[in-house]
């Protein structure tokens, strides 16, 4: 659960960069990279400023993350359950982002609490997230497709619990 915090705190920081964007989508691919097999999720991405962001993963199995005034909320269908979970309040994670460097090796780095990440841009747009979590695996994430400054509703970033399905807070 921890690493799925850090990873919207992460990408949620992209439109923090001074990318001179609103909002962002993009088809996404993430790598963790451990011990064992490496397990690859993919699925859309959507953001809006100033601290919306929904995940949405078709494989390898549905699920969608919700965050929101600092909250997060990951909803498992096939689970038949949503996990509610509240972020640090000291936690402005826009405005962390955005004192991101540029490295010398061209790619941005940023520090959140005990998380290095590094951002790769192609085309002036985000292509590459890299972080190492708590675990010790190395999290890859890659962007296509992406789109920027396209109308987002706030309606879609808001989860509506459906019928059925358990509510648990951490």
């Amino acid at each position: 659960m921890r690493w799925i915090a850090i990873l919207c705190l992460g990408v949620g920081g992209l439109l923090g960069l001074d990318l001179h964007f609103q909002s962002f989508s993009a088809h996404f691919k993430q790598v963790v990279l451990g011990e064992g097999p490496s397990p690859v999720y993919e699925g859309e991405i959507f953001a809006k400023m100033p601290d919306l962001v929904k995940w949405v993963y078709d494989k390898p199995s549905a699920k969608e993350i919700y965050m929101r005034d600092k909250r997060v909320v990951v909803y498992e269908p096939q689970l038949l359950q949503a996990t509610l979970t509240k972020l640090d309040k000291s936690l402005d994670f826009f405005t962390i982002l955005k004192k991101a460097k540029l490295q010398k090796d061209g790619r941005y780095k940023t520090k959140i609490k005990d998380t290095t990440y590094y951002l790769t841009l192609q085309d002036k747009l985000p292509y590459l997230l890299e972080f190492t979590d708590k675990l010790n695996n190395k999290v890859q994430i890659t962007f296509s497709a992406v789109k920027i400054n396209i109308p987002l509703e706030d309606s879609m970033f808001v989860f509506v619990l459906p019928k059925g399905v358990d509510l648990v807070r951490h």
